[in-house]
């Protein structure tokens, strides 16, 4: 008997040649609009190796013969997929379905996905939820490697901007020859920090759709959560959330954590939100004017964040202290506590003013003043120096310690500094 699975619910498939996805959808025509499927080979880090990893119905089988995809009734598309014939390197097919000429899947009565074995045993199936859906291309589901077999996960996850940016999301280069169904940009993943706003983003790592809205000075962030997921967040973060949603509080880690977390600028109870009753969304901002960053984390090298910047992570992120020597604790700006962020997942990231990723390459330096810092790839190692050379000159110039930074790695940035800003209130204040 099939299983009947909810988003973010996954199966182990049988040691079997090859996997049948069937797509089927109702109305043929949602508000007159075409549909069609496709698929990606997804190697580490989310993305394609190749354009030719992208199969669609202009390129219905990969070259590795690993992928095809075909027609079986208007309103029906097949994908087969043949775990043995897929490079070494691919570790994901991603699986989606897009709405051609504008509108939203809302307009869709019902979607469904059905997985089979080579000899035609059904073993699971799913309906997305399609209604509130503003979204014109929807990622259905992923067959991915796990240890020494493959997997079958139900993802359902909108993305804004359909066929067009959904493929450059993955690393396609489509060189505009596939219609866009809207006018929104496509997403940039090599710089999460830059989203536009309102852009529904999704992200690699966690298996999760953000968008940060309002960016600049008063940033609001949203991120969508399949059921059984969770979102870790400062304990005064969140604005608004789905009835689906459950909020809970805890110190993770215990006491110690909850301790160390509050001497280096974050809030000692860390807010749970689960999704437990089906997929909703939670909203969630700084406590001061600025920005938000979405910063991808691995496990082959985590963040480390300065005093004050965390904001929110999503499940697979582990929150922990790290006590720095005393010059780096007095003089970094980053005070004897700073937090890491380690494990796969996406952190989100608070800062006064806007943020840039400053990226350097193995071998380069940037020296950058110690008030301006907000995370860095915990892999980067980094010093302290006078801003200028000699003591009197240093002071005078207004730079005084500053931290030099060694690639690879990269560092992002705050535009402003709430000391700076503070020394120019003060004047203006009443005595």
């Amino acid at each position: 008997m099939a299983t009947e699975l909810q988003p973010g619910g996954n199966l182990r498939l049988p040691a079997t040649i090859e996997i049948v996805v069937d797509v089927f959808w109702e109305p043929e025509k949602p508000a007159g609009k075409d549909v069609d499927a496709s698929a990606f080979l997804l190697q580490t880090g989310g993305r394609v190796g190749a354009d030719e990893d992208f199969v669609f119905y202009n390129s219905p089988r990969s070259p590795c013969g690993g992928v095809a995809l075909s027609e079986v009734a208007a309103a029906q598309r097949r994908l087969r997929i043949v775990p043995g014939a897929l490079s070494p390197a691919v570790t994901k097919v991603a699986v989606c379905l897009t709405l051609y000429g504008g509108g939203s899947f809302a307009q869709a009565r019902r979607i469904e996905v059905r997985v089979r074995d080579a000899a035609g045993s059904e073993l699971a199936r799913f309906s997305p939820p399609t209604g509130g859906m503003q979204e014109a291309a929807l990622i259905l589901c992923e067959v991915y490697r796990h240890q020494d077999g493959w997997k079958f996960r139900a993802v359902a996850q909108g993305f804004a901007g359909g066929l067009g940016p959904l493929a450059s999301h993955f690393g396609v280069d489509i060189g505009g020859g596939q219609e866009e169904t809207s006018a929104v940009p496509p997403p940039q993943p090599e710089s999460r920090a830059a989203a536009s706003e309102g852009e529904t983003v999704h992200s690699p790592a966690s298996g999760l759709d953000y968008a940060i809205l309002y960016r600049g000075a008063f940033a609001l962030a949203r991120v969508d959560l399949p059921q059984g997921q969770q979102l870790k967040a400062q304990s005064d973060a969140m604005v608004a959330m789905s009835p689906t949603l459950a909020v809970d509080s805890t110190t993770q880690g215990g006491l110690l954590s909850g301790l160390t977390r509050m001497v280096s600028g974050e809030s000692f109870f860390l807010q749970t939100l689960t999704a437990t009753r089906g997929p909703g969304s939670v909203y969630f901002a700084p406590a001061t004017p600025g920005d938000i960053a979405a910063v991808e984390v691995q496990p082959a090298d985590g963040l480390v964040i300065a005093h004050g910047n965390f904001l929110a992570c999503s499940q697979g992120v582990e929150i922990s202290s790290k006590m720095q020597n005393i010059a780096k604790g007095l003089f970094s700006g980053g005070g004897f506590f700073i937090l890491k962020a380690q494990g796969q997942g996406v952190v989100f990231l608070e800062s006064f003013g806007a943020i840039h990723a400053l990226r350097l390459g193995p071998g380069e330096q940037k020296i950058i003043d110690n008030g301006h810092l907000v995370a860095w790839s915990q892999s980067m190692q980094y010093g302290l120096e006078l801003g200028n050379p000699g003591l009197v000159a240093a002071f005078t110039s207004g730079e005084n310690i500053v931290c030099r930074f060694h690639g690879p790695g990269t560092v992002l940035i705050q535009t402003r500094q709430p000391g700076q800003f503070g020394r120019w209130l003060s004047p203006l204040l009443p005595v």
